[in-house]
């Protein structure tokens, strides 16, 4: 954690700059009154559906069969 950017609590509540480094995937490390208070880490990366394909996940063919028809999804309802 040496080359971690460091602010104060007071500067990352203030400062939305702070806020979008961790956003853009950079940990920072957030004191209170001169101590360690808490580490903000970028979230974890969701593989959505959408984003499948710029993932470079190729929809399968067993996925198409899990699709419900038009029919099955009215008869659902």
């Amino acid at each position: 954690m040496s080359n971690i950017k460091t602010v104060t609590l007071r500067e990352f509540k203030h400062s939305t700059r702070y806020q979008r480094m961790v956003h853009d995937g950079e940990a920072v490390l957030v004191t209170n009154r001169g101590k360690p208070y808490f580490v903000a880490v970028p979230p974890e990366k969701t593989a959505t559906f959408l984003g499948a394909a710029r993932a470079g996940k190729p929809l399968t063919a067993d996925f198409m069969e899990s699709v419900l028809t038009e029919d099955e999804l009215n008869s659902a309802r």
